[in-house]
């Protein structure tokens, strides 16, 4: 029977199995999963391989060439896979998996196992509504994904407002009002905003700094509070615009996030 070789390449990275979202051929990723997890289950019978052999083959659909008549497979177990990227043609998931070491035990097979994580890319067809492995899949090393400090824009507060000093109390009380609304009144934050929604999971804590640029009839806020949840406390980061209303203000246009700054 057909055993597809493995390059097995050695990353102790974990992993978690989650479910992609939006854009994607949701039946694809049902169909590639299952070959995923059948494709690095392989046991350590020799009687029960030949089963393996023949439930990784009926993906295929067909017996591709094979030259190489150096082929083997090592026990292995099937642990975890995440989705990376799926095309129309292509899926590639981050796998962890368990490698089996075969040693002599004096007439026995002794199995071993440690974790290995591979990037596994399996090319594939869509027919009709079916689907089927249209190719070998192979191995690549699992890349950094954490981005280098070179590569990062600056966030930042870009420089003061130049308000008067009542001008920004009056911001600052509405801001605070704002933001407590949030967390505690739906009614008094639909009267006092547009694109917030009510978020009873955390509690304002305090207005830690605020920046109110002025632009023509509004001023465009930058500000930093402080939240409580059930985790403790933490900081986050908005962006928004205020408008005068009258005798108070009212804000739109809400970004979680600082503006990007320069590098020194």
């Amino acid at each position: 029977g057909y055993q597809p070789t493995q390059k097995i390449i050695h990353e102790q990275v974990s992993a978690s199995q989650k479910v992609s979202g939006n854009g994607l051929d949701l039946q694809a990723k049902n169909y590639l999963d299952g070959f995923v997890q059948t494709y690095f289950t392989f046991p350590e019978n020799e009687k029960d391989q030949e089963q393996a052999v023949k439930d990784i083959n009926g993906y295929f659909v067909q017996q591709l060439p094979v030259i190489s008549q150096g082929l083997q497979r090592s026990p292995s177990k099937f642990e975890e896979a995440v989705l990376m990227n799926l095309t129309d043609n292509e899926a590639t998931y981050k796998v962890t998996y368990g490698a089996g070491a075969v040693t002599k035990k004096g007439k026995s097979n002794v199995v071993n196992y440690h974790d290995v994580t591979t990037l596994f890319t399996i090319p594939y067809q869509k027919v009709g509504s079916s689907y089927y492995v249209s190719d070998e899949p192979y191995f690549s090393s699992v890349n950094d994904l954490q981005a280098k400090e070179s590569q990062v824009p600056v966030k930042t507060w870009s420089g003061t407002d130049n308000n008067s000093a009542s001008t920004k109390k009056d911001l600052d009380k509405f801001t605070k009002a704002l933001f407590t609304a949030y967390t505690t009144d739906s009614d008094t934050l639909k009267l006092i905003s547009e694109g917030l929604s009510l978020n009873d999971s955390e509690t304002f804590q305090s207005l830690d700094q605020a920046t109110y640029e002025p632009k023509g009839d509004t001023y465009q806020a930058i500000v930093q509070v402080t939240m409580k949840n059930e985790l403790g406390t933490h900081v986050e980061n908005y962006q928004f615009t205020i408008s005068k209303q009258k005798q108070s203000y009212f804000a739109t246009d809400f970004k979680h996030t600082l503006p990007k700054g320069n590098k020194e």
